[in-house]
């Protein structure tokens, strides 16, 4: 019997070649599925699934994008086999960042799911020189998901594979995307579980400085009310007394009028001026303390009507020219923006100067806060404010030249501060020395709603 020549069976040997090619996936899917469950970032993990791929299934070029804002971004770490100089590729890649701009990424965008392209079919031709010179005639394309977006793409170059080889590499290559996708859903659950963290802090930090600053402005507005009614209640209080000074200065003048001497006389005069100028200035305090403590209905005001009431009250037409240009009608408080008027007004009159003495007042329209309304300007030809003392002539019993030379308590601009700002609008003064002086103040066309006030 003659024996038989000893020869590997060609479908053995196939099948033994399939199962070393099966063992060699299986290896790659364990290590993958290992360094992803080992990981909650996901950018470490993209660079060592790149490298564990292309050692694995023995494709010479790897590397990892990043979905930013809508854009592609190349990740700084490649894998390349020793004797593959990618550097040419790299800075093509690197330059890459718009998503419709990244050859061979559309289908596995697209799609979410792994992708393969022939270098040949890259419309870039640059690209494909490159590629072409490093013996690399494939592309396969890896998203990475978390839940429905995409959030990284893997992108590996080798040479030629097999058609067959092909099928077997899809479930590969979405077992690779979902294993390394369960990393990016976990980087984004501990991020959204930071940034809830976060607004829940901040939320529950606000409600705290919100409580706060109601509790602070509750104490400023009790504080304001009982200064409020302090001057009300000191005010009224000291009237009495001091017209009982100035009855009996006015009695003694009377009196002894045939043995007073000259320096006498000077001295009742003068004591009787200065109970005049102290009850002035205690009827301004009480007017101060009045604005905002009783509730004034609004009604339809034409402005025009109401300054001009205002220049008759005053009584000084024929000492100056009053120029009105034309004024709005608004709906507002009547007493109120009459009496801010007749102060600026009264102002502008005692410090108008020479024959040619004049006032202007006019109306532009303005935002107050979040609502429309009106600039209102009244402006003299006087001699003018320095700058210095524009803050200081808003305070409380504030003049600028002494108090026997100026009629008044120095209460007229802090009670139009306190008018204006308590209806929510602003003023201010634009004045130079030798220039005239121009108050202005904002006013809304309708009544801003404001916290309630003790009646009285």
């Amino acid at each position: 019997m003659t024996p038989r020549t000893s020869q590997r069976n060609p479908r053995l040997n196939a099948v033994r070649k399939s199962l070393e090619r099966h063992r060699e996936y299986l290896a790659l899917l364990q290590g993958v599925t290992e360094v992803a469950n080992e990981s909650s970032e996901l950018q470490p993990v993209l660079a060592e699934v790149v490298s564990m791929t292309c050692e694995s299934l023995g494709w010479p070029v790897g590397h990892a994008y990043i979905v930013e804002d809508g854009e592609l971004r190349a990740r700084g770490d490649w894998y390349a086999d020793e004797d593959v100089e990618t550097t040419p590729l790299e800075a093509l890649i690197d330059r890459t960042e718009s998503l419709d701009s990244t050859p061979g990424t559309e289908q596995a965008l697209a799609d979410a799911e792994p992708a393969y392209r022939p270098v040949a079919d890259v419309a870039d031709p640059q690209r494909q020189r490159a590629l072409a010179s490093l013996g690399l005639s494939s592309i396969f394309h890896v998203p990475i998901r978390s839940r429905d977006s995409v959030v990284a793409v893997l992108e590996f170059f080798a040479p030629a594979v097999e058609e067959s080889k092909l099928a077997d590499l899809e479930p590969i290559l979405a077992s690779i995307s979902a294993a390394v996708g369960r990393v990016a859903e976990r980087e984004t659950s501990a991020r959204q579980y930071r940034e809830l963290m976060r607004a829940e802090f901040d939320r529950e930090h606000a409600e705290l400085r919100a409580a706060e600053l109601q509790a602070l402005a509750t104490k400023l507005r009790q504080r304001n009310e009982e200064l409020d009614q302090f001057a009300y209640v000191a005010s009224h209080d000291l009237r009495a007394p001091l017209r009982g000074i100035g009855n009996l200065a006015s009695w003694i003048a009377r009196d002894l009028e045939p043995h007073l001497t000259p320096d006498t006389r000077r001295y009742l005069a003068l004591l009787e001026n200065r109970v005049q100028r102290m009850e002035a200035l205690i009827s301004a305090l009480l007017e101060y303390s009045r604005v905002g403590r009783n509730a004034i209905g609004a009604e339809d005001v034409e402005v025009d009507a109401l300054v001009r009431e205002v220049i008759d009250l005053l009584g000084s037409r024929d000492a100056i020219e009053w120029i009105v240009e034309p004024l709005p009608r608004i709906h507002c408080q009547r007493l109120l923006l009459r009496q801010t008027f007749h102060n600026l007004m009264s102002n502008a009159l005692k410090h108008a100067s020479g024959e040619d003495a004049r006032v202007r007042i006019s109306a532009e329209p303005a935002r107050v806060g979040r609502v429309s309304g009106w600039r209102f300007a009244v402006a003299d030809n006087g001699p003018g404010i320095d700058p210095r003392y524009h803050e200081r002539i808003w305070e409380i019993f504030q003049t600028l030249r002494p108090r026997d030379e100026v009629e008044g308590a120095g209460m007229g601009l802090s009670l139009v501060r306190k008018i204006v700002e308590t209806r929510g609008g602003s003023l201010g003064l634009d004045s130079q020395l030798g220039e005239g002086a121009t108050f202005w103040f904002t006013w809304p066309a309708s009544p801003v709603d404001e916290p309630a006030r003790e009646q009285g």
